[in-house]
């Protein structure tokens, strides 16, 4: 089991390691984000050089630069990611906010991606599969000959390709396997387009071709996110957070982690994690009962989407939270994982009921009890005044 816990602090991780790069002398400071749970930081999101990072409190946002590193930011941060001299080879982050003693930067070594290889290349290599149903722009590595991947519509093994002109085409076929080489026939130039048609002549899709120079590793990945092959610089971003990463989850509150509110005011949150998961969340109400929230009800979904914002109450959970009749504190628990955790989970089958008095317990209990998935909890204190 991996478990990433993270409290609502106002902290700053930073981890840094160093992954391919491939054999390119250049070293450029923009970046590719591999991982976030922060608003307006999409994976595979390309963040230029010199441009700031602006992450709300508990959220987090993981970026690869082209030197290989691997940087993990966490919330509230706003300032640019030290990219100079020092910080290339000390996997430092310098933030416009930061000053002498700042407890929020902390710097560990993610020593995982190391042992298992370098992850990247193997990533790049998948995505770097050309799709001719997926319309858009799609890379090619400069001097290579790219695989064309077999498309998924049942019955078609067979199709021409022919550039934009009309003027040059040729036949690929697929006899069994998931991929054939780019034929010979139709040489690739950088910005060109090639229709791929069925054999009725109907258009599957339009590629749009990059040739990206770099050679391979983290250069590579930044040069794809720049030339805008978003399809397959995501899909290899997160094949590279799965295996580097923990599950991040955060929670946050409309009024901030340090705001109170008065007796009966209604209280919104904003929950993200950074992959698809399976969330379940919890109220401690000033009598110390543990309420469930989320999912709102037994036949609900626990399912959520990847760095897609579930604002609660809301769509899937309709009836309003509200600040109790006193003062006192509300603690919010939420606990995403990579499985479905229904027959695992205290009080799955009763939304906005109060559970037995040993029920925050159970949860603990639950949660230490998982073997195999990947979890990550998060809590929220708010003050009632």
């Amino acid at each position: 089991m991996i478990m990433s816990t993270l409290p609502f602090s106002r902290l700053l991780a930073a981890a840094a390691v160093t992954l391919g790069c491939g054999h390119t002398t250049t070293v450029r400071a923009e970046a590719v984000v591999v991982a976030s749970s922060a608003p307006g930081y999409a994976q595979g999101q390309l963040v230029p050089d010199g441009q700031a990072v602006r992450l709300p409190d508990g959220a987090n946002a993981t970026l690869l630069f082209a030197n290989g590193r691997l940087l993990r930011l966490r919330g509230p941060y706003d300032g640019v990611p030290g990219e100079g001299p020092d910080s290339a080879s000390t996997g430092r982050a310098t933030a416009a906010r930061a000053g002498p003693g700042d407890d929020r930067f902390m710097q560990s070594d993610l020593g995982a991606a190391r042992a298992l290889g370098n992850p990247l290349d193997a990533a790049l290599d998948r995505a770097l599969a050309l799709d001719p149903a997926i319309s858009g722009t799609q890379c090619v590595k400069a001097g290579s000959t790219p695989l064309l991947r077999r498309p998924a519509e049942p019955g078609l093994d067979r199709l021409m390709l022919q550039d934009a002109g009309g003027n040059t085409g040729a036949p690929v076929g697929w006899s069994g396997g998931a991929t054939v080489p780019w034929p010979q026939a139709l040489p690739l130039a950088d910005g060109a387009d090639i229709r791929a048609l069925r054999p009725d002549g109907s258009t599957l899709g339009t590629l749009h071709v990059r040739l990206v120079e770099e050679e391979g590793g983290a250069a590579l990945a930044v040069g794809m996110a720049s030339a805008g092959c978003t399809g397959q610089i995501g899909a290899a971003m997160a094949a590279l957070r799965d295996a580097t990463l923990p599950l991040d989850l955060s929670v946050s509150a409309d009024r901030g982690a340090a705001a109170a509110y008065r007796p009966g005011e209604d209280i919104r949150l904003r929950i993200r994690t950074d992959r698809d998961a399976h969330l379940y969340c919890y109220l401690r109400n000033a009598r110390a009962q543990l309420i469930p929230i989320f999912p709102a009800g037994a036949a609900r979904s626990t399912r959520i989407a990847a760095n897609a914002p579930l604002d609660l109450p809301g769509d899937r959970m309709p009836l309003p939270l509200r600040a109790g009749d006193g003062p006192g504190e509300l603690e919010v628990r939420c606990i995403a994982a990579s499985r479905n955790l229904d027959d695992e989970m205290p009080g799955r089958a009763d939304a906005f009921r109060p559970l037995a008095e040993d029920a925050a317990v159970q949860l603990d209990r639950a949660v230490a009890r998982l073997r195999d998935t990947e979890v990550a909890s998060a809590q929220l204190f708010l003050k009632i005044r």
